[in-house]
């Protein structure tokens, strides 16, 4: 009986099946290719050392707009006189004031030394111990900011700087997924549960991001179950080689080693280092448990469903993954400062330059506490915001008070990378989800 009529041979041929993997693996090397320049940026953010030393920039630009301020107005008014006890005249030698000694002000004593033909360099903008020392560390204007970043990096390394590590990068990202999807399947097929990725993460409510979702499995807590422990079995396995990509990352181009099994082979051992487990394997998990929670919560704890409210889901499905990475990224800074930490106390390691001079690593929580009360300075918002209102108006602004730690701020380096490329998803979903409805726009 030939039922050539009712099937068709839908089986793609050997060809058909290499180039497709093909146009996969491409299309993976293009997205880490374009993101690798932010991911550089948000690593040096995340394990740089704010030095106690940095001042604030404050005091600088409210002094900067009071003075120009003044001389605006002497320019409005030329029959005003000149006030010489000004400070934007204090490069003019004053001849008509009592004959106490001339102040020795930084200008006069560059213009001293040019005179004289010294070569000492000028003690305001006299490089720190570290920028002495090594010639390729980054000399940041801002030290919070990612294009700071990138734009120092270029200046010093330039385009091999900015994609530094991108090999890496795809490597470990395409064996995360594969060892992730192999440990999940070999889990749900021993516990007897439904795989929580393959079996549900196509329908609807898996959200335009991806996702997991175990709404329609008949054992959910089962399947979560397994979800996070193949996270957590991923992420213990690949500890070495994204040791290794945040190594490379943080050196400069030009330090030896550069390629993928050289930086392995330079760490000590090639398992998971017990300083950093508690952090790697938190860093693995908890984002994933909050990933696959995150449907089944929804229904049973706020009522909000896919189908019967798809618009509502559909907004806190996109709440929930910018929550996600409140999560994610105080974690990932403590493990990216662990992974130096364990590359630089590697015992075949001669000596590591990188890039920043990286802060210590102190465990989990007091890495955490570090960031926040006791690395560098911080200078209140309001206290910012005073001394700025009274630099519009021309008033001398008051020094503003200090504070030691960076804040959690220091917890969230990289956020807006992160939510632009949140939003950046879902906004191409979404476009691609209307221009496939023939006939609308």
């Amino acid at each position: 009986m030939d039922y050539s009529d009712y099937l068709s041979d839908t089986t793609p041929s050997t060809t058909a099946s290499i180039k497709a993997l093909a146009d996969q693996a491409l299309l993976k090397y293009s997205s880490v290719f374009l993101a690798q320049p932010f991911e550089v940026a948000k690593t040096v953010l995340q394990v740089r050392l704010a030095s106690a030393e940095q001042k604030s920039s404050i005091q600088d630009t409210s002094a900067d707009e009071a003075r120009r301020r003044r001389i605006f107005n002497r320019s409005d008014n030329p029959q005003r006189p000149y006030d010489l006890s000004s400070d934007s005249d204090y490069d003019s030698p004053s001849y008509f004031t009592a004959t106490a000694p001339l102040r020795n002000t930084p200008s006069r004593q560059s213009r001293a030394r040019r005179r004289r033909g010294s070569t000492d360099p000028d003690p305001a903008h006299q490089p720190s111990s570290t920028q002495r020392a090594f010639p390729h560390t980054l000399d940041l204007k801002s030290p919070s900011a990612l294009t700071a970043v990138l734009s120092a990096t270029w200046q010093k390394e330039g385009a091999w700087g900015v994609w530094k590590g991108t090999n890496s990068t795809y490597v470990h990202s395409v064996l995360l997924s594969t060892i992730t999807s192999f440990t999940r399947s070999f889990l749900a097929t021993v516990f007897a549960v439904p795989d929580p990725y393959f079996s549900f993460q196509m329908t609807s409510s898996a959200g335009p991001a991806g996702g997991f979702d175990i709404l329609s499995s008949p054992a959910p807590m089962a399947s979560l179950a397994v979800a996070v422990a193949a996270a957590s079995i991923a992420g213990i396995i690949l500890a070495p080689l994204d040791i290794a990509r945040t190594k490379l990352m943080l050196t400069p181009s030009t330090h030896p080693p550069r390629s993928i099994m050289s930086t392995l082979r330079s760490l000590s051992s090639w398992t998971l280092p017990g300083a950093i487990a508690p952090v790697t394997v938190l860093h693995s998990t908890l984002p994933t448990l909050w990933e696959a929670s995150r449907p089944l919560f929804f229904r049973s704890s706020l009522g909000v469903d896919p189908l019967l409210t798809p618009n509502l889901y559909t907004v806190a499905t996109f709440v929930s993954q910018a929550m996600e990475l409140c999560i994610k990224l105080p974690l990932e800074t403590v493990l990216r400062r662990g992974q130096m930490h364990v590359a630089q106390t590697s015992a075949k390691a001669q000596e590591i330059r990188t890039v920043v001079e990286v802060a210590p690593y102190k465990g989990l929580i007091g890495t955490m506490r570090s960031i926040v009360y006791e690395e560098g300075e911080r200078v209140p918002k309001a206290d910012a915001a005073k001394a700025s209102v009274a630099a519009r108006a021309g008033r001398p602004a008051r020094e503003p008070q200090r504070r030691k730690g960076q804040g959690a701020e220091g917890l969230f380096r990289g956020w807006r990378i992160g939510m632009w490329g949140l939003i950046g998803v879902w906004g191409a979903a979404t476009i691609g989800g209307a221009s496939s409805k023939g006939g609308e726009f």
